[in-house]
This record gives C-alpha cells, structure tokens and sequence, in this order.
C-alpha cells in the first residue's frame, strides 16, 4: 500500500488491521523462538548418553526450566529422558575431600593441582571448604569464597595416616548442611576405608537425606572398592569417576567442576540399541509461550552382538621357567567406548602359578588398572573398570604364568568361564588353549637285521626301526649312519611308515647311507620303521652274504606330547606342486601326472619317464611300491630308447594312500613319491 494512502487511515483503523493481521497468522509463528543447541554428546558409555543442551533467547540463557518441557528422538524414536537444569539463583557449596593417607604420597601434587582447577572454576558467589582424611579427619578450610586462601591450603597438604573416607564424607555432609546453595562433595580416595565407623550405606541416606551430590574418583583401587564409590554418586546423584594415573586427576576434576558451574542443562538416556554407527538426535524444547529445535547427527561407537575372548598361552614351558599368556578379543573394541568387563580364567593350579601381576602394555588396557583376584584353588577373575581402550587391537590383557614342577610331561588348559560386560549386550564365545609342561627328554634305540641271505634274483627289504619306548603324538629327532655291503650288486633306500617321506632325507656316499629326520617330526605310527634298505636284485648264480652294520646314531623322543597339523614340505617343479623327493643325482628323470591323483582321475596317473642321450637303450625296470615298502607292481621292464615315455598306472583296485615309483637302470635308483586319494 502507497505512504500517501497509509496516511490517510485514522490511527484506530491501522491498529486494529493489524490485530486482525496477527490473529490469522498460525500459532506456531506467532510463538517466540529458542535457541536450543545440543552440544557434548558423549557415547563413551553406550547405551548409556549424556548429552548437554543449552537454551538462549535473545542470546541469554534460559532459566527455570524443567525436564516436562524437554522431548528428545533418538533416529526417530523417542527416549525417556533425564534433564537436570541448574538454578541461578542458589550458589554453588562445594567440600573438596581428599585423602591425604600415605599411600596417595606419589599422587598429591597432582591431585593439588587438579583440586586448584576446580576451585578456580567456581563462579565469584561459590564456596568451598576442604575436608581431609588420613590420620585423622580435619576440617582444613571452612567454607570461603576466598580462593586464595583455598588454594593456600591445598598447597600445605601433607600425606600422612591411614583411610576413613565413610567418616570424612559423613563430616563433609554435616558442613553442608547449613549452607543453602546447591550442595555438593567431591571425594577422592586411592584405598579401602580401614578406619571409618560409618558404612557406605551411611553416607549414601546422609546425602539424600540433606540433598548432597557425592561426586567420588575412585584412584587406582580395587573393584570392590570402587563398587562403593560407585555407588555413593550414582545414588546421591552425583558422578563417579575411576582413574589409574595422577596425569588424569586434572581432567576428571575440571569435568566435575563443569558439572558443578554449568549453566546448561545436562540431559542423558538409555538407547534401545547399541548397532547403529551414526545416529541422529533431534532436541525439541517447548515452555508453550516460547519453543525451538536443534538437530544433530553424528557417528557413534558401537559394540558387536557377538564376541570371542580367546585364551593365547605358551606352545610350551619348562619345569619352573616363566611365560606371558594373554587374553583376545575378538572384534576389535571400539576406541571410543568405554570397555567394563569381567570374566574367570581357569586352570590347573598343580602345574602352573600365576602371580596377580596383569601386563597391559601393547593391549587395549595399555596402562589402566586391570585388577585379578584368586576366588577358588586355580579360578582368576579379572576385571576390566571404565578401560578406555588404548590401542585397536585384539589384545585384552596379558598375564604371567609359571611352570611348577610335577612328576611327569603334563598338558595344561586355560579357559574362561562367566564372562560378564557392562552396558551393551554382548554374547561371547570362549575359545581355551594349552601349555606343555616339559619335564624331560628321553633316548630312543635302534634295531636293524645284522644279517640277511636272499637268493639269485632275489629283492630283499631290511627295515630300520626305532625302538625304547617310541610314542605318537611325540616329537621325534634322529640320525643314523649305517655301513652298506660293498659287494651287493643294488642298493636303494625306501621309506618307512615311522614319519611322513617328506620328513625324512637321505645320502649314499660309497659304502655308507646317512638317514635323518628334517628336524624334529611326529611319528606316524608304532612299528617303528624308519627307512627301508633294499638290496637286490641279486644278478649272480650263487647266494652271496652281506653285513650291514650301524655306525652311528642319535634318537630323542620328547616326553612332552603336542598336538596339530603333522609338517609338510612341497616343493614347486615345472608348475606341478608335489613332493619331491631325490636320493642321488638321477641321470633318469621320473615323474607322474597328475599328483596328486584321486578316484574323479579314475585312480590313473601317468609316470613319465626322460632318458638322456647317455643311456640311449638301457635296461630299464619301473616298479611300484607302497607305503610299507611292499611291492605292489611292475609297470615296465625293459630297455628304454632316449627320449620321453609315457607309461599308465591305474590304482583303481588299491587302497588310497603313497606310493613310490621305483626306476632301476643298473646301479641308478631314482624314486617318485605319488599320493592316491579318494
């Protein structure tokens, strides 16, 4: 509308158009706008979330308001919410209580420092008195706004004495009671009361009775211990904190101090789920004159529905020597999660001691108190308190453990039993594990046929066993040196059912034939059979006679038993994976395909043949053995031009397992290790 034709309405008229004007415009607009911001939302302690929530107009805090005008949706869904909204108008009575017993000696300085942070925060109006416990209980500093002279005070504590916290916060509350500002006590203590006639239950009525907030920090103690301060501010409406180190001290009293001084509202919940790892939070605040959001969305820690604690100990241990064990889990925690967890590992307190010495260092408790208690003969519990976990790894926390001597080998199993975790739900799978304990090592002895007659045309097998008491599941070392007869017409070498052929390796030197393992090996079976030596055939008319003796040898069995995988050596040759297995350097070239090879090949492998120029037209006799030594078949006998040849064996109608392909040409002996399997 022109200026000119505004100036013409009478006064009356203009002022009711715009009453009009006003009472059509909706409700919603005609409401005065809030400035809510949400701010610090803290999921540390999932499901458990704080949050603060700050409300201006015209730039200026909001007071009086009350938890009725607060609605908070969590990704849509809405969540019972707790607001606790400061009064302005009251002043702030704070008692510092601090133990000055002689054990917090190393810690006060510290703890000074911190306790001068929070009294710098308080506001120009706010009061304080300090309260100290060791020997005796002092009233150290009436209640003052001179933060001088508070400081002036902390500055003289001196430790001494032992602990009364239960009395000492009793006497805090009593000084409280005739202040008429919001009351609060902050308590710290690093022992268990051994001097107190009060209880904690005692504290606990005294401080609601008389409307006290028990802010407790709980430094470097047992769980038990921090099970009482815990309570003290949960059920006072205060807050608890735990902390291991002094370097912490400082942080935790400021955060305190905040909570004290805040001029917001501090608001928390308990979500319904611990999945998500982005949530969104829409704050509404409604006082039905005056109204307003603010909407965040922000990521969020999570922990896994399913988890694994994993028991990790030695392979083995001496009588009386010292290893580390650790516990894993499994997924990785969140870092930004506080970790509370307790669980029971189980063991054979014959055999092993384990000190109460937990290592966190390189584990998610890296520098935080782990506490172990022994509850029963050979049952830990440890427990894991509010662990900000310090490192992304599957390492919980370590522990040592000593071997103790016993009268035999000994297996022993760790397990973990009534796992139990605070906040987010959590289903675990506990996996155990084992250590040997060692205590010896034993000889093993060698028996060998000294002598054997085999006629003209004859093959002979002479076995090689080891005896003295041989085990399965027992690792094994040995070495030997025998002495071949010089005037046997062949000679060759097969293995035995004892170990695996890949674990076995062997030389004929002239008149002499070294055997031994490839180090330390698990026997197969019993019998005891190390390696064959085979003689023959024997090309002359007459029976002749052979002497074969042992030089040397060296045999152990351990007495400790184990457990897993037997070892296999592969070896990778012209792109076929296979075990190769060579005595001499071979002027016949032997290999099969394919190997290994199995009843969808139809139980047929081919074993190719390569004879070089050199022993063009050679007699040539291509056996197959199996796994005892036995013989099984003849493939081909004859001579060979050079060249490349192909020759078939169907397995078809042999059980599965090794077999040897076994070329002779004169005194060559070259061997091809198959595996049959079904």
């Amino acid at each position: 509308m022109p200026m000119t034709l505004l100036r013409r309405f009478p006064i009356q008229l203009l002022s009711g158009l715009l009453l009009i004007t006003a009472l059509a415009l909706p409700a919603t607009l005609r409401a005065q706008q809030l400035d809510v911001a949400i701010t610090d939302v803290d999921f540390s302690q999932l499901p458990r979330v704080t949050f603060k929530a700050c409300v201006r107009e015209n730039g200026q805090i909001v007071r009086g308001l009350d938890e009725s005008m607060f609605m908070l949706l969590e990704n849509g869904t809405p969540q019972n919410i707790s607001i606790r909204c400061p009064d302005p108008t009251e002043i702030n009575s704070v008692a510092l209580v601090l133990d000055n017993s002689g054990s917090i000696f190393a810690a006060l300085p510290k703890l000074v420092e911190a306790s001068k942070r929070l009294v710098d925060s308080l506001g120009d109006n706010d009061e304080a008195a300090i309260v100290t416990f060791g020997r005796s209980i002092q009233i150290e500093q009436a209640f003052t706004t001179d933060k001088t002279r508070l400081k002036n005070v902390l500055d003289g504590m001196v430790a001494s004495g032992g602990t009364a916290m239960f009395d000492a916060a009793i006497e805090a509350c009593n000084q409280l009671e005739q202040r008429s500002g919001n009351r609060h006590a902050v308590i710290i203590s690093d022992g268990e009361d051994n001097l107190s006639s009060a209880t904690v239950d005692d504290v606990i009525e005294v401080a609601n009775l008389l409307d006290i907030k028990l802010h407790t920090i709980a430094f470097d103690i047992a769980p038990d211990v921090q099970d009482q301060m815990r309570r003290m501010a949960v059920e006072t409406g205060g807050v608890y904190f735990f902390v291991s180190r002094p370097s912490e001290l400082t942080t935790v009293y400021e955060k305190i101090a905040d909570i004290i001084t805040e001029p917001c509202c501090i608001g928390e919940y308990v979500s319904d789920n611990c999945e998500y790892t982005e949530r969104s939070l829409l704050l509404t605040v409604n006082d039905g004159s005056r109204s307003g959001t603010n909407q965040v969305t922000l990521p969020c820690p999570w922990r896994s529905e399913q988890s694994t604690l994993t028991v990790d100990v030695p392979e083995e241990l001496t009588p009386l020597a010292t290893g580390r064990g650790y516990i894993d889990i499994a997924p990785v925690p969140s870092l930004e999660l506080k970790l509370t967890l307790s669980f029971t590992l189980v063991y054979d307190e014959n055999l092993v001691e384990i000190p109460l010495l937990p290592f966190t260092l390189a584990t998610i408790a890296q520098n935080q108190l782990v506490d172990m208690k022994r509850i029963s003969p050979g049952r830990l519990r440890f427990t894991l308190s509010e662990i900000e976990p310090a490192l992304a790894t599957s390492r919980l926390v370590g522990f040592p453990i000593q071997a103790l001597v016993a009268d035999s080998s000994k297996r022993v199993s760790f397990r973990i039993e009534d796992p139990e975790i605070v906040g987010c739900p959590t289903e675990f799978t506990m996996v155990p594990d084992s250590t040997l304990i060692c205590q010896c090592f034993r000889a093993l002895d060698v028996e060998m046929d000294s002598l054997r007659v085999y006629a003209a045309n004859e093959r002979i097998s002479i076995p090689v066993r080891i005896s003295g008491g041989l085990e399965t599941g027992l690792p094994m070392l040995a070495s030997i040196a025998v002495a071949l007869p010089e005037g046997a017409d062949d000679i060759s070498v097969l293995p035995g059912t004892l170990v695996n052929a890949e674990d076995l390796e062997w030389e004929i030197s002239g008149s002499r034939l070294d055997v031994a393992t490839r180090g330390t090996v698990l026997p197969r079976d019993t019998s005891g059979v190390l390696v064959r030596i085979v003689l023959g055939p024997n090309t002359g008319k007459d029976v002749q006679q052979h002497r074969i003796a042992l030089l040397a040898s060296e045999l152990w069995q351990r007495c400790c038993p184990t457990d897993g995988d037997l070892p296999v050596l592969r070896v990778l040759q012209d792109g076929n994976c296979s075990v190769i297995l060579r005595r001499a350097a071979p002027q016949v070239e032997v290999e099969n395909a394919p190997n290994p090879f199995s009843v969808t090949d139809g139980g047929r492998t081919t074993v190719i043949l390569h004879v070089p120029e050199q022993l063009n037209g050679a007699d040539v006799c291509l056996d197959i053995h199996d796994s005892r030594g036995t013989h099984v078949r003849t493939l081909y006998h004859g001579p060979l031009p050079e060249g490349e040849h192909h020759i078939p064996f169907d397995a078809g109608d042999l059980p599965a397992g090794t077999y040897y392909a076994v070329l002779v040409s004169g005194r060559t002996v070259v061997t091809r290790t198959m595996l049959y399997v079904r």
